[in-house]
């Protein structure tokens, strides 16, 4: 059987052709998994038994299994799910004021292996298929009624869990694709979605000219030596090379900016040489930068700064006309702030 959620909208018309079913017949597929959530076809009592049968003989529809869960003191939940492999990723659910964010892995594990993330210091495994991205946002639905609670309604999704989302983007497109599915009250809007990426520069040079979501740049330091001895990847797709299509990213998308993350870690990159440094990196790039503080793990040899020191370099940007926020991670006390992520495998 082949699982429903690893085709788009039109791939799903092409496969109910082959079937003999009409086009409308997608629609309504789509409106019962993405706007009810329906685990069954059994469930999707507008068709037939007929019809639900051939569907049933033909498809699947994918959860993974929730193996644990953890509940933060400020609200966030993180979740340990189970594929059908055996192996676990982390997701997490995190609900603030009247948004509702969840942030998904796209690979059990990471090979970028930058050397602050616990991600990448546990190793790569394997890509995920589109099903187990689209069903992380599925599953947490589930657990928290986002399907019938209008204050549990998902509004955000970031792809900033486990993994390198561009070194895995075909499935990782088609779960854009997918999670705009859903009508208006389901359905997420490509303003928010949010893909963060190291940088695949060859990769990121394809997709720019027709991304819809918003983008995130994992920079984190405003040269390339002091990004490559904290970002290996930055030896194969260097900084003074990203940022040039940073730039075209802006000539194609005059309406949006670019965000980037800056992980500020103690005598690494977090003096006021560094800021001014940054400056000049930035200069003439529309964007944002987000300041983040470093959350430890068992075996990480990094401190954060102290927030004197992350308000002064954030005190410095802003006086040079740049956009600078702090951002404050949610889910330290169970390991599921940016960074900390990891599998049990």
């Amino acid at each position: 059987m082949k699982g429903i959620l690893n085709f788009t909208n039109e791939q799903l018309i092409s496969q109910f052709n082959c079937l003999k079913l009409a086009k409308f017949r997608s629609q309504q597929v789509i409106d019962w998994i993405y706007s009810k959530g329906v685990t069954s076809f059994l469930q999707m009592t507008s068709f037939n038994g007929q019809m639900q049968g051939l569907l049933s003989n033909n498809y699947y529809i994918y959860r993974p299994q929730i193996a644990t869960i953890s509940k933060s003191t400020d609200g966030s939940i993180k979740f340990l799910l189970k594929l059908d492999d055996g192996l676990t990723i982390e997701t997490v659910f995190i609900p603030e004021g009247h948004r509702n964010t969840i942030c998904v892995s796209t690979q059990v594990g990471c090979a970028v292996g930058c050397k602050f993330c616990n991600t990448g210091y546990n190793g790569f495994k394997r890509n995920l298929k589109a099903e187990e991205i689209i069903g992380q946002v599925l599953a947490i639905k589930d657990y928290v009624n986002s399907w019938n609670d209008k204050t549990k309604r998902i509004s955000n999704v970031v792809f900033m869990g486990m993994g390198e989302p561009l070194y895995n983007w075909d499935n990782v497109n088609i779960a854009l694709q997918n999670l705009k599915l859903g009508g208006e009250i389901q359905g997420l809007s490509s303003k928010r979605i949010t893909l963060s990426t190291s940088g695949i520069i060859p990769v990121l040079e394809k997709i720019i000219p027709t991304l819809e979501c918003n983008l995130a740049i994992s920079l984190h330091a405003p040269n390339a030596i002091t990004r490559s001895s904290i970002m290996p990847i930055n030896d194969l797709y260097n900084i003074e090379n990203l940022l040039p299509v940073c730039r075209i990213y802006n000539k194609l998308h005059p309406n949006k900016i670019i965000t980037f993350e800056y992980l500020l870690l103690k005598g690494v990159n977090d003096d006021r040489v560094m800021a001014k440094q940054l400056i000049k990196l930035l200069h003439g790039i529309k964007c944002k930068v987000n300041l983040i503080q470093f959350n430890s793990w068992e075996g990480d040899s990094y401190v954060g700064c102290d927030e004197y020191t992350m308000q002064n370099f954030r005190k410095i940007l802003v006086s040079s006309g740049i956009n600078a926020t702090i951002r404050h991670s949610k889910g330290q006390d169970i390991m599921a702030a940016c960074g900390q992520l990891q599998s049990s495998n």
